[in-house]
């Protein structure tokens, strides 16, 4: 009896294949019903989704960067910043200064004048304040003069308001060139002066040369260079000014090119200055020594002298 149950289920197995297979869509249902009785334990149904696995989506507009994920989300966010900095430059001078040129009559370069110049002019307010006013000679002022003469030539700078007039002459000897005298001269209504006290008036300032050293003595056929500041006083009696010069080069009474000539530095004026002055006192010394020693001398041998002449007459 067993054995032929055993082989009922054989068979009963077997016709189970063969029918799912030459069946109809109706046939898999009976089958796993079939299956179910014949199999006193079933499977789980396993059921397995796959999912994709999605990357992160990254999306740039404008320099901000956005990264989104399915998970997590994270925003990073980049802004450039802009920084406006002011930077004052202090004015420095590198041998770029205004170029002021005088031709004469056969073309070629008379006076040449390279500096930067500034004007402080000093006047007073209708309220009665002292007050000062900057005043830069531009580079493109307008350049007059006259070179006729061999001993004395001038130059003229004029801009709006303003002259700034230079003389030249030479030594006795001709040995050497200087500055006879620097003149301004300009309209107290300029601009420059608010609320000055006497406007509508033409003021005419100089060096006063008769009073004063000369300036800048320099050998013929050099130029006179000089890299420090320098300050000439300007008045007429009544107003003042000062006209500062920097990183000057001059140089009149040329006659060779357009070119300056030899440098011929303002440091060796201030040696040769310290020389002057210490000479006249060594000098002035050693005479007052020779003197004195010479008095002494005389007051001795004047003394000694009238002694024995009074002892022999009493003898």
């Amino acid at each position: 009896m067993a054995y032929f149950f055993f082989l009922s289920r054989e068979f009963l197995l077997l016709w189970c294949i063969f029918t799912t297979a030459f069946s109809g869509p109706s046939t898999p249902v009976v089958s796993r019903k079939l299956m179910d009785e014949i199999y006193t334990t079933v499977r789980p149904i396993k059921t397995i989704v796959e999912l994709n696995t999605y990357r992160p989506l990254s999306l740039q507009i404008a320099g901000n960067i956005k990264t989104t994920s399915v998970e997590t989300t994270t925003t990073t966010t980049t802004t450039a910043k802009s920084t406006t900095r002011t930077t004052t430059t202090p004015r420095t001078f590198d041998g770029n200064e205004p170029l002021y040129r005088l031709d004469g009559s056969n073309g070629q370069a008379c006076i040449l004048l390279q500096v930067d110049a500034l004007i402080t002019v000093k006047f007073r307010t209708k309220l009665g304040d002292e007050q000062e006013a900057n005043i830069y000679v531009p580079k493109d002022a307008t350049v007059t003069g006259n070179c006729d003469s061999e001993n004395f030539v001038t130059m003229s700078l004029k801009w709006k308001a303003f002259v700034l007039s230079w003389s030249f002459a030479k030594t006795p000897g001709g040995e050497r060139w200087y500055v006879d005298k620097i003149e301004l001269t300009y309209n107290s209504s300029d601009r420059h002066f608010q609320h000055i006290d006497q406007p509508n008036k033409t003021i005419r300032l100089s060096t006063g040369q008769k009073h004063s050293p000369t300036l800048f003595p320099t050998p013929v056929g050099k130029s006179y260079v000089c890299e420090e500041e320098v300050s000439i006083p300007l008045s007429d009696g009544k107003n003042n000014a000062v006209l500062l010069l920097r990183d000057m080069k001059l140089q009149p009474f040329k006659f060779k090119n357009n070119e300056f000539a030899a440098e011929f530095s303002c440091k060796l004026l201030s040696a040769r200055a310290g020389r002057d002055e210490t000479a006249p006192v060594a000098v002035g010394s050693t005479l007052a020594a020779a003197v004195l020693l010479t008095i002494t001398g005389y007051a001795g041998w004047r003394y000694f002298k009238v002694k024995k002449v009074k002892y022999d007459t009493m003898e």
